[in-house]
């Protein structure tokens, strides 16, 4: 080794990184990763839209009645109310739903040998005695609240219990439309009585402030640093298991040793680093096109609802949601996160022996990494004042959540800046690191050594 050697050099990255690029599109299980990953990601928006589909249809059969497969034939309302229903208009209101006829009457009735009905002093007559098998009766009446309507039917009756109640409810309805005509209500009116409250518009105090003070809050800042930390996850988590398995394999070749002789060690891991980061970027390029492309299909060739399917491709929307500026801010914070967790693999990578090491090596890291996306995903959600500061600030917390907190309005730039020169800083002292060690470790057959020993044999 020439001791005038710089450690810091980058000489034959290019090469280096030519070599990863091609070497992993050759290899097999990384093109089976590629071409999965590409698919669900292309495929999740139509899966999502006819599981969605499956639901509602399956849905709409156990809450919507077909009153064609019903067993009744007659239906007789009995309205002892004051405002009278008129039948003019229920043949058009029931449509083609509906092959019972309806029919007013005025007929008393026991039930249970209690009279229930009295009107214009008729006889009274049990249910069983002029209620066929096939009819019913909706007996509409007041309490000192609400109108409240009663299905009977007789004991021998072939009325399925369900049919019953499903046509009272239907006939109620109707008569709520009657009743509300008969006022000085409007058509629009009725349909707002009909239909609810809407409180899509109402605006809260909190979301109020959060406008004036040009902050996103409730459910969208939840939803901006939930879709931020799984894409920094995602991104991580997928670079660095191929990053330690690549080290690995090349030290166990033996191709590493001719590696070095013509490339800096600082060259060999940096410009591994950058062709896997080439590699996952196609993965994500390729499973957002192949996302766009399904969502083209479902919402202008098929004229699907996007609520039907929205969230369901790899979602980078937030990235134009804030800017130019906003963009350069996550992309910054992007790039420092992925060579941060990059060039730990790779220097745990380096420490691998065994195929078996792989596993603990990346377990390692992904540990860090699961940490920082579930502290700031529970810790951003709790939205404190001083608790933004602080995870904004600390590894391996801020590489989730302090571009997000920014551009979100919860930390000034003085704190993001702060945390961009942390986390430059951090880079910089894993760079020096893997200078000093790497070429020590990747040649090394010795046991695998722990982070805190390779730390140490780290002496100037």
């Amino acid at each position: 080794m020439n001791k005038r050697e710089n450690i810091y050099s980058l000489k034959g990255f290019s090469k280096v990184f030519k070599f990863t690029l091609i070497q992993t599109f050759k290899n097999k299980g990384y093109i089976v990763s590629f071409v999965l990953f590409v698919v669900i990601m292309t495929i999740m928006g139509p899966l999502q839209y006819f599981m969605s589909k499956t639901s509602e249809d399956t849905a709409s059969k156990v809450l919507n009645t077909d009153f064609k497969e019903s067993s009744i034939e007659k239906v007789y309302v009995y309205n002892e109310t004051p405002f009278a229903m008129e039948l003019s208009d229920f043949e058009t209101y029931k449509e083609e739903d509906a092959d019972f006829e309806l029919q007013t009457t005025d007929k008393g009735i026991k039930i249970d040998n209690v009279e229930i009905i009295d009107k214009n002093e008729n006889s009274f007559e049990s249910r069983d005695e002029w209620l066929g098998k096939k009819d019913m009766i909706i007996y509409i009446h007041m309490d000192e609240e609400s109108v409240e309507a009663s299905g009977v039917r007789s004991d021998d009756s072939d009325v399925d219990s369900g049919d019953m109640v499903d046509i009272t409810n239907f006939v109620l309805d109707y008569y709520d439309k009657v009743r509300l005509a008969s006022t000085s209500a409007d058509s629009q009116d009725i349909i707002k009585i009909s239909t609810g409250v809407d409180a899509d518009g109402v605006i809260s105090e909190d979301d109020y402030y959060a406008e004036q003070n040009k902050t996103i809050s409730g459910d969208k800042y939840f939803t901006y640093i939930m879709g931020f930390s799984v894409i920094v996850m995602m991104i991580v988590s997928l670079s660095n298991s191929f990053i330690i398995a690549s080290v690995t394999e090349e030290k166990q070749s033996k191709l590493v040793e001719s590696l070095l002789v013509s490339v800096r060690p600082m060259a060999l891991l940096m410009g591994k680093i950058f062709g896997m980061m080439s590699y996952v970027l196609s993965i994500l390029i390729c499973g957002f096109i192949g996302s766009r492309i399904s969502d083209f299909v479902l919402k202008d060739v098929m004229k699907v609802s996007e609520k039907m399917y929205s969230g369901s491709g790899l979602n980078f929307s937030l990235f134009k949601d804030f800017g130019p500026g906003g963009l350069i801010i996550l992309l910054v914070a992007l790039v420092l996160g992925y060579l941060t967790f990059a060039i730990l693999g790779g220097i745990m990578g380096s420490a691998c022996v065994k195929t078996e090491d792989i596993q603990n090596a990346t377990g390692s890291v992904l540990t860090i990494v699961m940490a920082g996306y579930m502290g700031a995903m529970f810790l951003g959600m709790m939205d404190h004042n001083i608790l933004n500061v602080v995870i904004s600030l600390v590894p391996p917390f801020s590489y989730f959540s302090a571009p997000i907190m920014f551009v979100t309005g919860r930390i000034s730039l003085g704190v993001l800046l702060g945390t961009f020169a942390l986390q430059i800083v951090f880079v910089i002292l894993l760079m020096r690191l893997c200078a000093k060690t790497y070429r020590n470790l990747i040649l090394s057959d010795s046991s695998t050594p722990k982070f805190m020993t390779i730390i140490k044999s780290a002496r100037v």
